[in-house]
């Protein structure tokens, strides 16, 4: 299954944002890359899953966007080992 965003909030927009967070952010992004073969000119976005920030890889430059199984989670104090995305469908609340 494919995971989709619509809008994407890259890695840098984050550690402008998120000074406190813009080390740790730029470490899960070169954990990350070392597994993207072909990253090099790549987009990297932030993503949340489960209460983390997570790093992920852009597929496609094309909204709507599509990214990688692979993630980076991380938060204040670490830098946590690859993860897998997981698709799931909730209601659209109104």
């Amino acid at each position: 299954m494919k995971n989709y965003l619509d809008e994407i909030y890259t890695v840098s927009e984050f550690q402008r944002n998120h000074p406190a967070l813009a080390e740790k952010a730029e470490r899960a992004l070169n954990y990350l890359k070392g597994y993207c073969p072909g990253s090099k000119d790549a987009t990297f976005v932030i993503i949340e899953v489960e209460g983390y920030k997570c790093v992920a890889f852009l597929l496609d430059e094309f909204a709507p966007y599509v990214l990688s199984d692979m993630i980076a989670p991380f938060d204040e104090n670490n830098i946590y080992p690859l993860q897998g995305l997981v698709t799931l469908y909730a209601f659209k609340r109104y």
